[in-house]
């Protein structure tokens, strides 16, 4: 037995492990390291943390700042035993300002509640809050990419109208050129038919030539243009679609949230016209009850019994 005690003495102690500061707006890593924290550098920090603890610069309490979920930032501080929560936000929402009107909330002692049902109300209306926050947050996420795709989409328009009057001056271009061609066929034509004797002018094959190639070119390169803008339609109303469904989708969503939040402040309401105080429970009593009521009351400081018990017993009577 003493033999074990020894080797309990001699174990060294496991010290906690230290996290690093923030004291008047000013960061103290574990390696002496010190900088501000409304800064790039302190953005970047608060990226490649989960903790750290924030002294206030009044007279207010120090408390530690925790990442969850690997986004959401919380003041956290153990008074009596439970741990009170505060949100902050996301990294880009933390800042010195920030960090101390946590620090003032979290003096601020909780409102003894009367029963479970008033202090889940007050629960409830601070997870509203916060869903309330983080679902603002997504719809800007979704408007920023929603004007994105718009300046996107007009972009392609734009595309798509200078290839319409570029393949508009190459169809007139060939138009010219047909017709060009069917005079210089008629004249030939016109000259083999007359009995006129003169030598007809000869044809130069290497301008024919080059003029069936300008032609093939033509008609090759105002395919590809047709193939183009066929594409480009079709890519611009696929964007199109695409955006409108999003926006649909993001509409139910924000109406799916409105109803869960008028249903959540329906049912706070009905708890609240339902909550009777504990100073109106004597008159919804029985006289008997209220007599007996009385009487432990007044035996109250003698007797070890809580209110709880006094109330177990109350309901057993009306019963």
């Amino acid at each position: 037995m003493l033999k074990i005690v020894a080797q309990a003495v001699k174990q060294p102690v496991k010290q906690p492990m230290a996290i690093p500061s923030l004291v008047q707006g000013m960061i103290k890593t574990e390696d002496g390291k010190v900088f501000k924290l409304d800064s790039p550098k302190g953005s970047a920090w608060l990226e490649s943390i989960s903790s750290f603890r924030f002294e206030p610069s009044g007279n207010n309490k120090p408390y530690t700042v925790r990442k969850e979920s690997g986004i959401y930032w919380y003041g956290c501080r153990k008074i009596t035993g439970k741990v009170r929560k505060k949100y902050i936000g996301k990294s880009s929402s933390l800042n010195v300002a920030k960090l101390e009107e946590i620090a003032e909330a979290l003096e601020i002692p909780p409102v003894p509640q009367a029963n479970k049902v008033a202090e889940r109300v007050a629960e409830v209306v601070e997870e509203v809050a916060e869903v309330a926050e983080k679902s603002v947050e997504r719809v800007a996420e979704k408007v920023a990419e929603e004007f994105v795709e718009k300046v996107t989409e007009k972009v392609a328009e734009k595309v798509v109208e200078v290839a319409e009057d570029r393949l508009t001056a190459l169809e007139l271009q060939i138009t010219n050129l047909q017709k060009a061609v069917e005079a210089l066929q008629n004249a030939l034509l016109g000259k083999l038919d007359s009995s006129d004797s003169l030598e007809l002018p000869k044809v130069d094959n290497e301008v024919a030539e080059q003029l069936q190639n300008d032609l093939g070119n033509l008609k090759a390169e105002n395919e590809k243009l047709r193939a183009d803008y066929a594409t480009l339609l079709e890519s611009s109303t696929h964007v199109t679609n695409k955006l409108r469904q999003e926006v649909q989708e993001l509409r139910s969503q924000l109406e799916t949230e409105r109803a869960d939040r008028e249903e959540i402040e329906a049912e706070l309401s009905e708890k609240k016209q339902n909550f009777a105080p504990a100073a109106t429970l004597s008159e919804k009593l029985t006289p008997n009850a209220a007599t007996i009521l009385s009487q432990l009351r007044a035996r109250r400081k003698k007797s070890k019994t809580d209110l709880a018990d006094l109330e177990a017993i109350l309901e057993i009577l009306e019963s």
